[in-house]
This record gives structure tokens, sequence and C-alpha cells, in this order.
């Protein structure tokens, strides 16, 4: 069972370590749920940071996902 599990978790990934995010998926907005520099309620998109869309300013991002089940 767990090595089914684990495969179908890397069918369903989309990216894969140093991928570049898509435009569409940087457009995306969510709302921020706790953030050092955002305030809780406040809405993100990558495509903020993307400084060849927001007037120049580039941002390196390192983007740490987890979730306690």
């Amino acid at each position: 069972l767990s090595v089914f599990i684990i495969l179908v978790s890397f069918a369903f990934s989309s990216y894969n370590v140093g991928q570049t995010i898509s435009i569409s998926d940087q457009q995306l907005t969510k709302e921020v749920c706790y953030g050092h520099s955002l305030n809780a309620g406040d809405d993100f998109s990558l495509y903020d940071l993307n400084g060849a869309y927001n007037g120049g300013e580039y941002h390196v991002i390192f983007l740490d996902l987890s979730a306690t089940w």
C-alpha cells in the first residue's frame, strides 16, 4: 500500500526540482493564512514577484510546502 501511495503521488506531481513555474500557475491568487511580510487574509500571487511582469523587480524564491495530516 505504501509503494502504491508513493507512486501515485509522483504520477500527479506537476513540477520537479529546478523547474520554472508556468505563467498560468504564477497568476493563481491564494489567500495568506500565515506570513512574515504579508498579513493573514492578504492575497498572494507569484506573478507579483516576477520581474518580467512587475516592472523589473526580480526575486529569488524558496518554496517550502508542508502539510500536517
